[in-house]
């Protein structure tokens, strides 16, 4: 239950907080306009462009050394977010990225945040 609190507050104001967008470690971002961000233990670069009225969002992620003595080694993601929905990408260190597709599309917005265990009250 808390998480879905958590999650319902923070969608909350991703739909509600242009004017603080400096504060809390958001990007608006417009189509094709390119933004890079930590993820984990490495680096992503992303952009979205608008499909049939969908966010379709493209991201390029990168180890922060070279992988297995491979320089450039990475990987590379498409995917669509609907109007008024989110997608996530997480890394094993917690560090993590939301990306919120504003109703009409015309905006992206992007939430870094370190995602914290929770194992609830202690029923012993």
């Amino acid at each position: 239950m808390r998480a879905f609190i958590i999650a319902a507050s923070l969608a909350a104001s991703l739909a509600t907080a242009p004017a603080i967008a400096q504060d809390t470690g958001r990007y608006v971002l417009e189509p094709a306009q390119g933004q890079s961000f930590e993820v984990g233990a490495g680096k992503a670069v992303g952009y979205y462009t608008i499909k049939d009225g969908h966010c379709k969002l493209t991201l390029t992620f990168a180890p922060e050394k070279d992988a297995d003595g491979v320089k450039g080694a990475g990987n590379r993601v498409s995917f669509v977010v609907a109007p008024g929905d989110n997608g996530l990408i997480e890394s094993p260190e917690g560090k993590s990225v939301m990306f919120f597709c504003e109703r009409d599309a015309k905006h992206m917005s992007v939430v870094p945040f370190k995602r914290v265990a929770y194992a609830g009250p202690n029923r012993g």
